[in-house]
């Protein structure tokens, strides 16, 4: 397990411009960067960076997050290589963990991984060197090109080939015996893999972790041998040309599984290459997810024959649990007489690609092996028909609305109506809906309102309006001030006393939601105010986890300065203390009691009344200062040319301008000044509806006027 401090000091080191202009152009955009998003396909650069919170956002297709989450989604890595992988951008070293446990099994592994690559050397060097060998390659139509490409090798014929690959006392030991290399009868060890054509097996990062072996005898049986089960190699998680494919599979956006090793290299040869299989058992649900980290559409391609059809049904089993809704399933059912590899050589590779668009969806594979040999006209085999269904369709848990389609349909298969399903199944939902108020009128037809010329309209039914779905946005000041916090971690600081006082024995969610973000900023060991990007990884675990995603990205629409943000806070918690004054004043009038408490408590309204009425004017003040700075850069864009910049009359934002702009350039002519701010002026350069940042308005709304 890699260290949360390790992770939380390689993202304040890591500059995520840096990283994802690896991958993508960007151009300065304000503050931020903008450019084309690289998840999904646009015209318009709806991409946006963040440099000062570390954290990218996409506006179109809603991918964000930091560094890492980038590596994560570009590479389509797990998080740990994603961290590894940005950890050597760096030149950072991961550390690991030293437990003399995890130290043992880590010499293990590297023991057998050496065995593993000295074999595979050994058996490419004795297929270079094998006339029989290149010609059963030559008759199953593989090129050099390809042998070299999936490291193909030879295991000679015979008794202790390995003996010589490794001399002495490391043929004795048992790491050897582990990797099933060769095998022990009566206290003698001998090759376990002769006279056959080699197939290493690399894990995702290239490291030879296994072999398949296959017989070059028509008549031998098995026809492929293949490496047990080690501590390096899990057969249930890994899949043959993976390493192979993985570039082809996240640039096509698709993977086809098939059923062995000459299938993978055939199609690989054909231009498939983002073929993969599995080794020597059925496909399993962590074989699909690991597809699915790295494309979209996975294509199923099993042999036309029973046992095809049989393997194609283990493989929808080990779909439907792990599929989600933006995912998809594909089943291709080749001719009987056909696998892969036969009907590339027979018909070439277009007949191959014609059978891929030709295959069956998920939901249309498993309606048509539910249907199957039954006749729905009678009520018993529609009544097995929904049997059936049950246990497939139940264990789609990361895809509901397709999990809900499918209901849909089986119930229509079954003639039942989508309730009377559900109960059967225990998966009834309470569907609740939003009472008219009784004191509001109904109309009826006919009727003055509401429709445009009387009468009813459908719109205005509220007796069966569906409750609104909860969402996830800012809706409570509290929120406001957790995404300023978020966006602002240093903020939190210097906050600290308030957030201690206001929200520590709060019962409300959100403010709850704001200590946590507290305590989680306070575990910075060297003091230092962390990033946004290494707040949100601090906060991964937490099952608040992705509104603070939310809110963090809602931020870089809104773009509030962190003056802003600070004004903004002050005048919350002024608020929040007033509003806990005013609720205390009232329990105590009505107790008739404690009136040297109610008199200090009306002193203190008085006084938070005038704080926050300096607080809204201090804000005010900061609002039109930004006024007058943008109003400067469009003044300057738009009548001066881009480089030139209007002075205000005002002398705190001629000091910003000086600041932002620097001195006038020398033989520049005079340029205009712009008039002093006023409100009146205002709404003529900014419309009401835009933010005074220069973006869309604080969820806090602009601060209130003063009194007249």
């Amino acid at each position: 397990m890699i260290p949360e401090g390790f992770i939380t000091s390689l993202l304040d080191r890591a500059d995520i411009v840096d990283v994802v202009g690896r991958y993508v152009t960007l151009k300065k955009g304000g503050r931020n960067f903008m450019a084309c998003c690289p998840f999904h396909k646009e015209k318009t650069p709806s991409f946006s960076v963040s440099p000062s919170k570390q954290i990218f956002k996409c506006f179109g297709c809603g991918k964000a997050g930091n560094a890492i989450g980038f590596l994560m989604d570009i590479e389509r890595l797990d998080f740990p290589d994603a961290v590894r992988r940005l950890a050597e951008i760096y030149g950072m070293e991961v550390p690991e963990d030293r437990t003399p446990g995890r130290q043992e099994a880590r010499k293990k592994a590297r023991a057998l991984s050496d065995f593993m690559k000295e074999a595979a050397d050994y058996y490419t060097s004795c297929l270079r060197n094998s006339t029989k060998a290149i010609d059963y390659l030559k008759a199953r139509e593989i090129s050099g090109e390809t042998a070299e490409r999936f490291g193909l090798g030879y295991s000679p014929d015979g008794w202790h080939g390995l003996e010589a690959v490794f001399p002495g006392d490391r043929y004795k030991a048992q790491e050897l015996l582990t990797t099933g290399l060769v095998l022990e009868k009566n206290g003698r060890r001998y090759d376990a893999f002769r006279d056959r054509i080699m197939f290493p097996i690399r894990s995702p990062k290239g490291t030879v972790i296994g072999f398949g072996a296959r017989t070059m005898k028509g008549d031998e049986q098995p026809k492929y041998l293949n490496s047990p089960e080690t501590p390096i190699y899990h057969k249930g998680s890994e899949l043959y040309g993976l390493y192979e494919g993985r570039a082809a599979i996240v640039e096509k956006g698709r993977a086809i599984v098939c059923e062995g090793y000459m299938d993978v290299i055939q199609l690989s040869q054909a231009g498939f290459r983002e073929a993969v299989a599995a080794l020597g058992t059925s496909i399993t649900p962590e074989h699909v997810k690991k597809l699915f980290k790295l494309s979209d559409s996975v294509y199923f391609s099993f042999d036309g024959d029973s046992a095809g059809r049989k393997a194609a049904k283990r493989a929808l089993d080990a779909a439907l649990p792990v599929i989600s809704d933006d995912q998809a399933a594909h089943f291709v059912l080749l001719p009987p007489e056909h696998d892969p590899d036969s009907l590339i050589k027979a018909e070439g590779p277009e007949a191959y690609e014609r059978e891929m668009e030709k295959s069956l969806p998920l939901t249309v594979f498993l309606k048509s092996i539910l249907v199957e040999g039954k006749e729905l006209i009678y009520a018993e085999e529609r009544a097995k028909l929904v049997a059936q269904a049950k246990p497939l369709i139940l264990s789609m848990k990361s895809a509901p609305v397709l999990k809900l389609s499918l209901m849909k349909e089986i119930a229509a298969l079954a003639r039942l109506q989508l309730e009377d399903l559900e109960r059967e199944w225990g998966v009834a939902t309470e569907r609740k809906t939003v009472e008219r108020p009784s004191s509001a009128p109904f109309p009826r037809p006919g009727g003055p309102y509401p429709g445009r010329f009387g009468g009813w309209d459908a719109r205005f039914d509220w007796r069966r309006r569906p409750a609104p779905e909860p969402r996830i946005g800012v809706q409570d000041v509290r929120d406001r001030m957790l995404q300023c916090f978020l966006a602002y971690p240093q903020l939190l600081g210097e906050f600290s006393a308030q957030i201690e006082d206001e929200f520590v024995m709060s019962p409300s969610p959100a403010a709850n939601r704001i200590v946590e973000v507290w305590r989680a900023a306070a575990g910075e060991d060297d003091g230092e105010p962390m990033s946004p990007a290494a707040l949100l990884m601090r906060l991964s675990e937490s099952p608040d986890a992705a509104r603070y995603e939310s809110l963090l990205a809602g931020e870089l629409t809104l773009d509030t300065p962190e003056e802003g943000a600070r004004l903004e806070l002050r005048r919350a918690f002024l608020e929040l203390e007033l509003e806990r004054v005013k609720a205390r004043e009232l329990v105590l009038g009505s107790s008739g009691a404690a009136i040297e408490e109610l008199r200090r408590l009306k002193c203190r309204r008085t006084e938070l009344m005038k704080l926050i009425e300096k607080a809204v004017a201090d804000e005010r003040v900061y609002r039109r200062e930004q006024e007058d700075v943008s109003r400067t850069r469009e003044f300057a864009k738009n009548e001066l040319g881009e480089g030139a910049t209007a002075l205000s009359d005002n002398p705190k934002v001629r000091a910003i301008q000086e600041l932002l702009f620097g001195k006038m350039r020398a033989g520049k002519p005079e340029p205009k000044k712009l008039p002093a701010s006023s409100p009146a002026a205002a709404p003529a350069v900014a419309p009401p509806s835009a933010s005074p940042f220069g973006a869309p308005p604080s969820p806090f709304g602009n601060p209130p006027a003063p009194a007249q």
